[in-house]
């Protein structure tokens, strides 16, 4: 009974906890190397995050181990799709002998974290709470950087609804990330109203989700959180489910179309932030100029990027990615990792289809929320692991937390997309 007892401890719920729990020790830490009332050495930080990146490791390892059994026949598609984004960078890896990278505690993390979530699954209410504990302590911490008690991670002003200064970072490290984050967050929570699930955890989990959107600044992810919002009205009225699979089909299009669609806009008006998606078609041109060099198993994760790769400019000299998820896995492996990363957004896309037809447009929503976030930033696995002239603070608790609840979500929507804990809307038999 005892041992029953200790092991019912080793869930995939509070390993979600845990890691929330050290996505904020860590950014503390952090901010207090930026602060100039608390003045930390860096040096401190970056050696608690490798023993904290170390510690999940361990937890999600030992979770692993103890649901060998679970998982014996259970891979299914989510799961061969996940993991091999990240066995396709282990090749490479051994290919390029990147020694350092091979045995990255993070690249290891990455691993078990897209494989753990099919063992034992937890219910959506319980998920909520989590999402819900992460917005609420982001909006802490957006508050006290508005107040300038404590300093942003990364600064960069920018305009929002209410004020023109340094964007909030919250808990994560960019504004970009934290905008991306609370997209998905404030999508989850507003789901929930409008499939008349009302109560205080959505209510609240909805409008601090909100609030922290807009002060991110960033406009994409606030644009495409309000036209899905409006979408998820329209479909939820819709009986045919042929009219409703043609139109997430086409909005999903658009999604994956929205960098050119912003660059003609751009370019007709001669808005040149626009047509240079704010110097990112400078970063893209480089790779694509560049492409017979990746060919066919890309550079590795070591050797990709080194300063001054694609610009000798003191912003972009100094960018370890093309602030695109598709070009940064073609950089580091190749054909092989872009197929992968491609075959990956074909499966949940899938995956997303199946569940609409059951008149749950949660994953579909997420789903597409992460193409736009992977077309304008790097977050399934921007982990920028802990080798020489590379950030760490980049890395596991800029974006894995989100990443990983949007799996397990995804992972409910495959198991059974008439689960209880989603209302059930019209079009739903």
């Amino acid at each position: 009974m005892t041992n029953s007892r200790f092991l019912s401890k080793f869930n995939l719920l509070n390993l979600l906890y845990f890691f929330l729990l050290l996505q904020i020790v860590n950014i503390s830490i952090f901010l207090s190397t930026r602060s100039d009332q608390v003045k930390l050495n860096f040096d401190i930080y970056l050696n608690f995050i490798k023993y904290t990146t170390l510690l999940i490791t361990l937890y999600a390892l030992l979770l692993f181990i103890l649901n060998i059994k679970i998982i014996k026949g259970k891979f299914d598609l989510l799961s061969i799709s996940t993991s091999s984004l990240i066995l396709a960078l282990y090749f490479t890896m051994i290919v390029h002998t990147d020694k350092l990278a091979i045995f990255s505690p993070t690249i290891l993390l990455m691993l078990i974290l897209f494989v753990i979530y099919s063992v034992k699954l937890i219910n959506f209410q319980d998920l909520l709470k989590v999402v819900f504990l992460l917005v609420m302590s982001n909006s802490l911490f957006v508050v006290l950087q508005i107040a300038n008690f404590i300093p942003v991670a990364q600064e960069n002003i920018r305009e929002s609804v209410f004020d023109i200064g340094n964007r909030p970072t919250g808990l994560f490290f960019n504004a970009f990330a934290m905008g991306y984050a609370m997209s998905i967050c404030f999508i989850i929570f507003s789901y929930q109203l409008i499939k008349k699930n009302i109560n205080s955890i959505n209510v609240f989990g909805s409008i601090f989700s909100l609030f922290n959107l807009n002060f991110s600044g960033t406009r994409t992810s606030l644009v495409l959180s309000l036209i899905l919002i409006f979408l998820f009205f329209i479909l939820l009225q819709i009986k045919s489910k042929n009219i409703i699979q043609v139109l997430t089909f086409i909005f999903t299009f658009i999604v994956a179309s929205t960098p050119f669609f912003i660059i003609g806009i751009g370019n007709f008006f001669n808005i040149g932030s626009l047509s240079g998606l704010n110097g990112r078609t400078q970063l893209w041109s480089c790779v694509l100029n560049k492409w017979e060099s990746f060919l066919p198993f890309g550079v590795g994760v070591q050797a990709a990027f080194p300063q001054g790769f694609c610009s000798d400019d003191v912003w972009f000299s100094r960018l370890r990615h093309p602030e695109n998820m598709f070009l940064l896995t073609y950089v580091e492996a190749g054909i092989v990792g872009l197929l992968t990363l491609v075959g990956f957004f074909i499966a949940i896309f899938y995956i997303s289809n199946q569940a609409t037809k059951k008149g749950n447009y949660l994953p579909w929503a997420i789903s597409n929320i992460f193409l736009l976030s992977s077309l304008f930033y790097v977050p399934l696995f921007h982990y920028l692991p802990f080798l020489p002239n590379r950030t760490a603070d980049r890395g596991v608790f800029n974006f894995f937390l989100i990443t990983l609840i949007w799996v397990v979500i995804l992972k409910i929507s495959l198991e059974d997309n008439q689960n209880s804990s989603y209302p059930k809307s019209k079009n739903s038999k």
